[in-house]
């Protein structure tokens, strides 16, 4: 252990903390490791075990706020009810939490745009879940829809992107779209069952 007494584990976590403050405070091209270090009372070098550079740190800001979009969203697609209406709530609620971040968080969702741009690993990987768990509804609705349910669930993801693109977002956020975006929705989804029809 680090003479800090903190495993690494919990070195990582802190120091997305301490990044997380500094990115708020700062904005995101003043947040170096070396003062990351100096606030966690550790050496910059013990730092790059951790992390290999800034942008690793940044990420691991982002990656963390995606974790919590996706436990938020999991908990939408696993209630009781009608499938359908979920995948409503569940692209509203996705919405609304990016709104949220681009409005209450500039410099972290700047963070989170820039490794978007870059189709950062872990940014595939939480597209990836995301799109798995909205095919998952797609497979509860069953015959209400017509086409594959990974298919149907890229579509969707995709029609309503400028809801959940992060640019797209920040550049609308000052303007409340949710009433257009349920619209939208609504009219995806009717539109898909008629093809099934």
């Amino acid at each position: 252990m680090p003479r800090t007494g903190l495993s690494a584990e919990e070195i990582k976590a802190r120091a997305t903390d301490v990044a997380l403050t500094r990115m708020r405070l700062l904005g995101v091209d003043k947040v170096r490791l070396t003062d990351v270090a100096k606030e966690l009372g550790v050496s910059h070098a013990a730092l790059y075990a951790h992390f290999a550079d800034k942008a690793a740190l940044l990420d691991a800001v982002t990656e963390r706020w995606l974790c919590e979009i996706e436990q938020t969203l999991t908990v939408v697609a696993c209630a009781p009810g009608d499938p359908t209406a979920r995948m409503d709530e569940w692209l509203v609620k996705l919405y609304q939490m990016k709104r949220k971040r681009a409005l209450d968080d500039p410099e972290p969702h700047r963070a989170f745009d820039v490794a978007a741009a870059l189709d950062k690993p872990f940014i595939i990987a939480h597209l990836n879940s995301l799109l798995r768990q909205l095919a998952d509804l797609f497979k509860e609705a069953g015959a209400a829809f017509d086409s594959d349910a990974d298919h149907n669930a890229r579509l969707l993801y995709t029609t309503t992107a400028a809801y959940h693109h992060p640019t797209l977002v920040a550049q609308t956020a000052h303007t409340d779209q949710e009433p257009m975006l349920r619209q939208i929705i609504q009219l995806v989804l009717s539109g898909m069952q008629r093809c099934a029809a």
